[in-house]
């Protein structure tokens, strides 16, 4: 008889024989796990790796970017004191003058004196923390230290005693009418021709608080007033 009898259930596991092992995955082996553990340390040591260079990269572009800096603004300084220098503008920091003689017209409103000492166009020069006396022919430190002082007179006329230009200094708290002579220089000219002659001087010298600089001629009718000047800045 043929037993036709059906079932949706599975038939039961067939229990292991005797001395049976199930055999391990392949993925479990020791050299696999040695593979695998090298693998993320050398993910590791890669990840650090570039967190280190972009570190360092930073610190680089940071610095670089510093350095640009401070070279644009030197380069844009230098391009200011240039244009200054080329456009008249003062741009010097510290005590400092540039005095510009008066023209013939202001000198004979504002000289009433014989005086041989060259007055000053306070509007056309410039006065940066030295003052300007209220004749307008002598500069007094505010500043005490070591300053560059210089002038430059061109005379257009003859004359029979020699054509000298000097700076003198009164020294605060001396003796009255105790004025010295720092500087001198002269140049000669010719009786034949109308030519110029311009003496110049310059020297460094370490200048008091309430110093008093002033510079004389032979003679102020002998001066050309358009090429004259006077000035001094602070060295240290």
């Amino acid at each position: 008889m043929i037993n036709t009898f059906h079932t949706a259930y599975n038939p039961p596991p067939v229990p292991p024989r005797a001395g049976y092992s199930r055999p391990q995955p392949p993925g479990n082996t020791p050299l696999v796990k040695f593979l695998s553990v090298m693998l993320l340390l050398l993910i590791i040591l890669s990840f650090g790796g570039f967190l280190f260079l972009f570190q360092k990269l930073n610190v680089l572009q940071a610095q670089y970017n510093k350095d640009m800096m401070i070279q644009d603004r030197q380069q844009v300084s230098e391009g200011t004191e240039k244009v200054a220098r080329l456009s008249g503008e003062a741009s010097f920091k510290g005590p400092a003058a540039h005095m510009i003689l008066q023209n013939e017209h202001t000198a004979k409103s504002t000289d009433k004196s014989l005086s041989n000492k060259l007055h000053w166009d306070l509007d056309h020069s410039f006065l940066q923390d030295v003052q300007l006396s209220s004749t307008r022919d002598t500069l007094t430190i505010q500043h005490p230290g070591i300053y560059f002082i210089y002038s430059q007179v061109t005379f257009s006329k003859h004359s029979d005693r020699a054509l000298k230009q000097a700076i003198k200094s009164k020294v605060p708290q001396g003796r009255q009418n105790e004025d010295k002579e720092i500087l001198k220089s002269f140049c000669s000219l010719n009786t034949n021709n109308s030519h110029l002659c311009t003496a110049s001087l310059s020297g460094v010298f370490r200048l008091k608080k309430d110093q008093q600089l002033y510079v004389t001629v032979t003679n102020t009718s002998l001066v050309n007033r358009d090429s004259c000047s006077f000035g001094l800045f602070k060295l240290q």
